[in-house]
């Protein structure tokens, strides 16, 4: 298991002389996840933000990490897929996130369960101040910022839950099995498992294509060769297979 990476107090622009310590486990495995497996760069930009915010705050703060998306959003963010691009839009006018989250929805007639979120929420894992059994709701309150379909929560809180098994020292088969039995998240456990192998955005076909490529040799290699240029499914198995190798 890799050693705990202390965040040291420092001053940092934007924070101010009272940045808050905060205790990271396995972050640059998890950055490293996003190099091999993230060929497009967005959602490793994502995540940058949120470990920047965990560590801000001293853990999840709702507030700060949209004021941070949003930031990103007006200096020149790229690859956030279009449900976040429509999403900050509608705040750059003036809409709460929250506002923006549920008007997005209805204009794409309920076509939110993108794989955005999954793709972003590996920080919440390595933060383990906050206990395992928070995960679940944060990842979902965190997904809800852009995408309100419930399945781009639930596969995201899936994806938090999965690397925090394996940060604790779980191996790959008994993290699915830990997580395939939590009562919240069974019905989307199922779909993931009756979900298509496909290189589309969709999160539950997302989910069911990485896991195959992690449940078979060359995962990483074999997904990237299967995702083509959009390169959805590489970021889950990028992530977790570095998480797995570094156990």
């Amino acid at each position: 298991m890799e050693a705990e990476l202390t965040i040291k107090e420092t001053e940092v622009a934007g924070e101010g002389k009272n940045f808050i310590k905060a205790k990271l486990t396995n972050k640059e495995t998890i950055l490293e996840g996003y190099k091999l497996g993230d060929k497009n760069e967005g959602p490793t930009e994502l995540a940058k933000i949120l470990f920047k915010s965990l560590e801000a705050n001293n853990g999840f703060n709702k507030t700060d990490l949209i004021n941070r998306y949003h930031h990103w959003w007006n200096t020149g963010a790229f690859d956030t897929g279009p449900t976040f691009a429509m999403v900050f839009q509608k705040v750059t006018q003036g809409l709460s996130s929250e506002q923006a989250s549920i008007q997005v929805h209805k204009e794409l007639n309920g076509a939110t369960a993108g794989c955005g979120p999954a793709h972003r929420i590996a920080p919440i894992a390595s933060y383990t101040e906050i206990p395992t059994d928070c995960l679940l709701s944060i990842a979902i309150e965190e997904a809800a910022i852009t995408h309100y379909h419930k399945d781009a929560g639930n596969c995201s809180a899936i994806m938090a839950l999965l690397c925090r098994y394996l940060i604790e020292g779980n191996s790959w088969k008994e993290s699915k099995e830990i997580v395939s039995q939590n009562e919240d998240l069974k019905s989307t456990w199922i779909k993931i498992e009756s979900a298509s192998l496909n290189n589309g955005g969709f999160v539950l076909d997302v989910m069911h294509s990485a896991f195959h490529f992690l449940d078979n040799k060359n995962s990483l290699e074999n997904s990237l060769l299967f995702a083509g240029p959009a390169n959805y499914c590489p970021v889950i198995v990028g992530i977790i297979q570095n998480l797995i190798n570094k156990k």
